[in-house]
């Protein structure tokens, strides 16, 4: 899957800044906005990665992850299985 970098997002660092304070990020409207309303997902959201280059540079890009069907499924049997386990049963 090819890179995507997030439209109008800009990540920075800045070297003088407290060591809790991880990034910086600059929004460019006139095009981070129309770019979230393009890549929404059906839950109308927009995943992104801040990552970091081989040089150091911070950088945004777009996570567009979707899980296999089959994944999903899995992942719905063992909740159901989570909630039909009763403590009772358990001997000691």
């Amino acid at each position: 899957m090819a890179q995507e970098f997030v439209d109008g997002l800009f990540v920075n660092r800045k070297e003088n800044a407290p060591e809790f304070v991880k990034a910086s990020l600059s929004f460019k409207l006139e095009k981070f906005i129309p770019y979230l309303h393009s890549k929404a997902n059906a839950a109308g959201f927009v995943n992104v990665d801040v990552l970091e280059s081989h040089e150091g540079k911070l950088y945004a890009k777009l996570n567009d992850w979707k899980p296999k069907q089959e994944e999903v499924v899995e992942e719905e049997v063992e909740e159901e299985a989570e909630e039909e386990f009763d403590t009772n049963q358990i001997p000691f």
